[in-house]
């Protein structure tokens, strides 16, 4: 289902939905800027064992907020996920790594803003975010307390994730005029099975789902002409 996904066809529709929201609204204001922070990840479903680990975020985004509170966004991330794992193996060994997979992640978002205008303008968002895997490895390997070799398992790994996500921003302005200061944290949980491989020793597909929270710090310039509110006229 997944390899049918593309990253033109999902930059298409987040350019239709640019274009109706700015044709259908008479006020409107365009903001983009770099995006960086940090993602707290880990596999869940027919897993056992891992646990959330730390890895890098960093990307871009475009906002349009209209002045009668929706808005919506879509950002382009480099995204680590994966999961730190700890247990045995078959012969009842101690084993551990960190599971890396680093994604380009398209998340295109949904906003409410809780006040209609001033310099803080907080909001909650929902929306889907397609992962695009990059490349794939396991590192800080250990079996018995011995060291063991960094690998690549790219290949264990489909062509794409689709996922939901949600979450709350806070901003507040910038070192400029329209300049703005972005602080989101969001959740986002993978709707489908991201591996390629089926269930060792057994039948069928197994369930493997990403879950990763994301906190990130972002600067906004305000793109295009601005339209006031009622509230500066």
């Amino acid at each position: 289902m997944f390899r049918s996904i593309s990253g033109n066809s999902l930059s298409a529709a987040v350019f239709a939905l640019f274009f109706c929201l700015s044709t259908t609204y008479g006020q409107q204001r365009f903001s983009a800027g770099p995006r960086v922070g940090l993602n707290l990840s880990t596999l869940r479903g027919d897993v056992n064992g891992y646990k959330l680990t730390p890895g890098l975020v960093a990307g871009a985004f475009l906002m349009y907020s209209s002045l009668n509170h929706f808005g919506i966004s879509a950002d382009v991330l480099y995204s680590q996920r994966g999961g730190k794992f700890s247990g045995v193996d078959p012969g009842n060994i101690p084993v551990e790594f960190k599971q890396q997979i680093n994604y380009i992640e398209i998340p295109v978002a949904l906003r409410y803003f809780l006040t209609l205008d001033g310099a803080f303008r907080p909001n909650i968002f929902f929306g889907p975010s397609l992962a695009l895997p990059m490349s794939a490895k396991r590192i800080n390997a250990k079996r018995g307390g011995i060291d063991q070799s960094d690998g690549t398992n790219s290949d264990a790994f489909k062509n794409a994730d689709l996922g939901v996500l949600a979450g709350f921003q806070l901003n507040w302005p910038g070192f400029g005029q329209r300049q703005r200061f972005l602080v989101d944290a969001r959740y986002t949980l993978g709707l489908g099975d991201v591996t390629s491989l089926p269930i060792a020793g057994g039948t069928g597909l197994q369930n493997i789902k990403n879950s990763t929270i994301t906190l990130t710090l972002g600067y906004g310039f305000g793109v295009g002409p601005e339209y006031r509110s009622r509230f500066n006229r």
